[in-house]
């Protein structure tokens, strides 16, 4: 019966509300729907109902990672919950985890508009936020420290400052940050490093090996009581990458996360007529066009490691086609952020009431049986 529903809810979500939603501009309604999430949270019963009537599990689609039970498959990424109100709604829209945030030492209030722009064509956002943060401190108060009924992870980057003009002062940042996530008391399951935000005032980068050992030196000194996650770019060339990875593998992180926004305006996958409106403003691109570069790198990552590291797949997860294909390629687990925008805050659950079908159709048993077949 709830696989009937989920796939109702996505129906009138696809054919009815998007169109109500995409009457607004980006920014303004993503604003009001991550609001709304808050204070749905906070009706008592609401997350319970929810869950009752969407959220999809199945005893395949339970997955341990870094010791952390995994019992949906699917989260949602760094970018979409930058201010951290969505934890205690999310399960019941059938996620599985969330890496929220991405969250700053300090506060930024975000690059010139406009930050976001929806291409409807190409299934995909234009993304120009700049890590937009109202800071760690004002994040770690509204979340509190109540525990969470899903894996919540805090993904932590630089602070978006001209302050911040050299590589050891923004390690010292981003380690500040750490350490006053450490001392909250709030119940995070993971840490995620995301070294991969390419809208940033400043052009300090972690994409050198050199730079990238530092930071993970400085904030694995920290001895985190936490699994660490690193937040992978998918702009480097395949050389540059696998460098980053055998840079990450000197140090006990728990997985990587590939990967973030696609920067090549001339990918296929964007609509030509889209690039003539949009082309003309700052950003990188989210969705349906950083699939094929992150299929790719998550293949070559899982065979440059042999499938020692663990990989969390993002970037064009839209169906459960598209997160079955990245698991056979490497990804133990799938995070997404676009996808909700355009197919409903219910996709989790549907790719969750049809991923299991897919894994049995071939054989395996559980996503773990499936992992990299692909890629070896």
């Amino acid at each position: 019966m709830k696989y009937y529903v989920v796939h109702m809810l996505g129906w009138i979500y696809r054919h009815i509300a998007v169109h109500f939603f995409f009457l607004f501009d980006s920014e303004p309604i993503h604003e009001f729907i991550t609001e709304g999430g808050y204070y749905l949270g906070k009706i008592p019963g609401m997350r319970a109902l929810l869950r009752a009537m969407i959220r999809v599990t199945h005893p395949a689609l339970r997955t341990e990672l870094a010791g952390i039970v995994f019992d949906i498959p699917i989260g949602l990424s760094a970018g979409f919950d930058y201010e951290g109100r969505l934890p205690r709604i999310l399960s019941g829209f059938g996620f599985g985890f969330e890496s929220m945030g991405t969250v700053t030492n300090g506060a930024y209030q975000g690059n010139p508009y406009p930050r976001i722009k929806r291409l409807v064509k190409s299934r995909s956002m234009l993304i120009n936020k700049g890590f937009k943060s109202s800071g760690v401190d004002s994040v770690l108060r509204r979340v509190g420290t109540k525990s969470f009924d899903i894996p919540i992870g805090i993904s932590l980057g630089k602070t978006n400052t001209v302050a911040i003009d050299t590589h050891e002062q923004a390690v010292a940042d981003v380690v500040e940050a750490f350490k006053k996530v450490e001392a909250s008391g709030v119940p995070f399951a993971y840490f995620e490093l995301n070294i991969s935000c390419p809208n940033l005032i400043k052009d300090i980068s972690f994409y050198e090996p050199s730079r990238l050992r530092q930071l993970l030196s400085a904030v694995c000194g920290l001895r985190l009581s936490r699994p660490l996650f690193i937040k992978m770019p998918i702009v480097l060339s395949n050389d540059e990458t696998l460098a980053l990875v055998d840079v990450v593998r000197e140090f006990p992180v728990a997985a990587v996360i590939i990967g973030n926004l696609l920067k090549d305006r001339t990918d296929p996958a964007l609509d030509r007529k889209e690039m003539e409106e949009f082309g003309k403003y700052k950003g990188n691109w989210s969705g349906v066009p950083c699939r094929r570069r992150s299929d790719e790198l998550i293949r070559l990552v899982y065979q440059r490691t042999e499938g020692t590291l663990p990989i969390i797949g993002v970037g064009g997860v839209f169906t459960a086609e598209d997160a079955y294909r990245k698991i056979r390629l490497g990804a133990s687990l799938l995070e997404m952020a676009t996808a909700p925008i355009f197919e409903g805050p219910q996709v989790p659950a549907e790719i969750c009431a049809d991923l299991p079908a897919l894994l049995e159709r071939d054989g395996f048993s559980s996503i773990k049986e499936a992992v990299g077949v692909d890629a070896r």
